[in-house]
């Protein structure tokens, strides 16, 4: 009972990923792709939110969502959200948002991969075993960074105003 939850739960969350990539890279003409960014309706926010929320909670209230003791669904439907927060456009969205989206995206990019070298590091200087961190620990970090980045980038530029 327990793996087809979890394999329902994925199955899910490849469709809506496939749904939503196809929405994004559907073809645009030449004027629209050099004006603005083909993103998500701003309430996507609010659903990453939801997802991001229910991700970390729900598999502690229902242990059969736990697979070996550990929230892997969890994290990957973290990352769901959080990608789903990402790419959500904002209440105004220019140029200058579009500049700062940018920026923080190489910069989360650069120091997604610092972080996860050294919690690589820290984790194996900690035990004996060498063992280095899951993609999805890459992806939390890179998105989390953005966000982070992004959302300070984009006060210090309204409170400069």
């Amino acid at each position: 009972m327990e793996t087809k939850l979890v394999q329902t739960l994925l199955l899910v969350l490849v469709v809506l990923s496939l749904g939503l990539v196809s929405w994004l890279f559907k073809e645009k003409n030449d004027e629209a792709v050099f004006k603005k960014l083909k993103l998500f309706p701003r309430w996507f926010k609010l659903v990453g939110i939801v997802v991001v929320i229910c991700a970390i909670t729900l598999p502690w209230i229902f242990k059969s969502l736990l697979v070996d003791g550990s929230n892997y669904i969890g994290v990957i439907y973290v990352n769901f959200g959080l990608f789903l927060i990402c790419f959500s456009r904002d209440k105004v969205e220019d140029e200058m948002s579009n500049l700062i989206r940018l920026k923080s995206f190489y910069r989360s990019f650069g120091a997604g991969f610092v972080g996860f070298f050294f919690l690589t590091y820290i984790e194996n200087s900690v035990s004996d075993d060498f063992s280095q961190l899951s993609a999805d620990t890459l992806l939390a970090v890179i998105l989390g960074f953005y966000l982070v980045s992004y959302y300070v980038t984009k006060s210090k530029i309204r409170s400069a105003e």
